[in-house]
């Protein structure tokens, strides 16, 4: 019998939506640190310890934007308002 190797899969980072000190951006981790990044000004902020309370996570990234697709592939007021709101 042969033994395999282990290997393992690289994830891919993920990114979520977020607010820090009142401003959005979008927050990631692409290698040893959490960054958030903020679009408006093209800030890149490494996340400390420190700065956990002033940090609101809103959603992920990429369902969130499967949802707008499929929003508007449809049409926008039809799938919102017959979207089933629920906590998960």
């Amino acid at each position: 019998m042969a033994t395999v190797p282990e290997t393992s899969t690289p994830r891919k980072p993920k990114a979520f939506y977020a607010t820090l000190h009142g401003l959005s951006g979008v927050i990631t981790r692409p290698a040893a640190a959490v960054l958030f990044l903020e679009p408006e000004s093209g800030a890149v902020v490494t996340l400390t310890v420190a700065d956990a309370p002033h940090l609101v996570v809103l959603g992920e990234v990429a369902s969130s934007t499967a949802q707008l697709v499929q929003d508007m592939a449809v049409g926008r007021a039809q799938v919102v308002c017959g979207r089933e709101q629920e906590v998960r």
